[in-house]
């Protein structure tokens, strides 16, 4: 069967530890490989339910014969870019037929750390990948203009000379139009390459209004003082406030969402200990979750919704736990389920996929920091490195203008200003996609971070007297 041309196959070797998770929170306790495809198809990453769901299309329109049938196609048309992801779900499937528990165990065990290492390598691969383009971006966002205004001295030769001088049109069309189009096309190409990028995304444009409150803020400040440079500082610092003020909510309620999210995974381990000692599943979940102060108004959501749900357990769960973490919402309806049947059972399950939530945590974080390194130097970029040499670029131009008479350069502070504005756009931009986001919320935060930063950092820089 010819390979499937999948446009980022690193995406879906990072879905592959929560497909083989779920799958084995599945065959572990006995369920079918038919129960365990359905569940990814219904609940799992994007990417994979959707090539889980075509499988059970066919096999109930009965174009396969059964789902391992459709599962053994799938995976044969898979690129080789994905073996990981391949040889992972094949050993779920052979320990679905594995009529021997230990043994069952032991493959899951082996299908999980093949899917680990596969993400680990993953992340590895596309940290090393970003040594280039993020490069490519220090370089053309600082060299190229400070070269420019290196150069401007010798272009303005002409002009003194009797001859026809360059001026600075085509410098202002380099830096505010061709430099951050090479810069932006860098950027789609480092977000098109990454796997850990969530596809889910708030790009309400409301938060487009702080950014926009620059503009009638540095036209009264140019009405007023007739300084271009003035104004574009005041309107940074005035726009840079308003995002901050207006972002503020979401970051706060993200973090808290993040740190109540791990605090629920943990969760995982302290309801299977609870489950195996013989309590009910009720109780059990609402002391593993209460135990822990920062999720105590989550437990109390969690009985407010068990005693208005008419046993509908599930649906419960999702409500309270679903909006700060969906998969372990998900994992607590696993373990529901399994508890209906036998208690204790439904304990070694939960600790069986609180391990495995765990391990992938870990692996995730040590992928997030080796990232982290690139997204402090494109922020130090912007912020501080940038507006420095430029500021000290213009600063050079001084003596050089009153030295060459007839020459001025006070419209390259206002240009370079201009400058350094996209320049914290698009690097706020960078470090939101590497972080894995596409959210508009996120990249106004860092922007509302950087800009002001940066335009007082130049305008300091490029006021120092030699």
């Amino acid at each position: 069967m010819s390979q499937k041309k999948i446009k980022n196959p690193n995406a879906i070797l990072n879905e592959a530890p929560t497909v083989v998770g779920m799958m084995s929170a599945v065959v572990e306790k006995g369920g079918s490989i038919d129960t365990a495809v359905r569940d990814v198809a219904k609940n799992g990453p994007e990417r994979s339910a959707a090539m889980f769901r075509a499988i059970v299309v066919k096999a109930d329109t009965r174009q396969i014969s059964d789902i391992s049938c459709g599962i053994s196609e799938m995976l044969s048309s898979l690129p080789a870019e994905v073996a990981a992801f391949r040889r992972s779900i094949h050993m779920v499937m052979a320990a679905a037929v594995s009529t021997e528990l230990s043994e069952r165990r032991r493959m899951l065990g082996d299908a999980s750390e093949i899917s680990l290492n596969g993400l680990k390598e993953v992340g590895e691969n596309y940290s090393t990948s970003l040594n280039i383009p993020c490069m490519m971006i220090f370089g053309l966002g600082i060299m190229v203009p400070m070269v420019l205004m290196s150069i401007l001295p010798m272009l303005s030769l002409g002009g003194m000379l009797g001859g026809s001088s360059i001026g600075t049109t085509p410098i202002t069309i380099v830096t505010l139009v061709l430099v951050p189009a090479v810069l932006l096309s860098l950027i789609i190409s480092v977000k098109e390459k990454n796997p850990f990028l969530k596809r889910s995304s708030n790009m309400d444009p409301k938060y487009i209004v702080p950014v926009l409150s620059a503009f009638p803020t540095a036209l009264a400040v140019l009405f007023v003082t007739k300084d271009m440079q003035l104004s574009t500082l005041v309107a940074a610092v005035v726009s840079g406030a308003s995002m901050l003020a207006y972002t503020a909510t979401y970051v706060s309620s993200e973090k808290k969402r993040e740190k109540q999210e791990i605090l629920l995974q943990d969760s995982v381990f302290e309801l299977g200990n609870r489950l195996i000692a013989g309590e009910n599943f009720e109780t059990s979940i609402l002391k593993a979750i209460g135990i822990r102060t920062e999720c105590s108004p989550i437990a109390d959501s969690v009985y407010r919704e068990m005693g208005i749900c008419r046993g509908d357990s599930c649906y419960a769960i999702r409500e309270s736990i679903g909006k700060i973490s969906a998969g372990v919402a998900e994992v607590f309806c696993d373990v529901y389920r399994c508890s209906l049947k036998d208690v204790r059972d439904a304990g070694r399950l939960a600790v069986s996929v609180g391990r495995q939530i765990q391990d992938q945590d870990s692996v995730r974080k040590g992928i997030k920091n080796k990232l982290k390194s690139m997204t402090d130097m494109m922020t130090g970029t912007a912020a501080i490195f940038a507006p420095l040499v430029l500021g000290m670029s213009v600063t050079m131009l001084g003596p050089i203008s009153k030295v060459m008479d007839g020459v001025e350069f006070g419209s390259i502070s206002s240009i370079l200003s201009i400058y350094l504005i996209e320049l914290c756009i698009l690097v706020s931009v960078l470090t939101s996609f590497l972080s894995g986001k596409v959210d508009i919320r996120d990249i106004t935060y860092r922007l509302g971070l950087m800009l002001p930063i940066s335009l007082v950092m130049f305008t300091l820089c490029s006021s120092i007297g030699l």
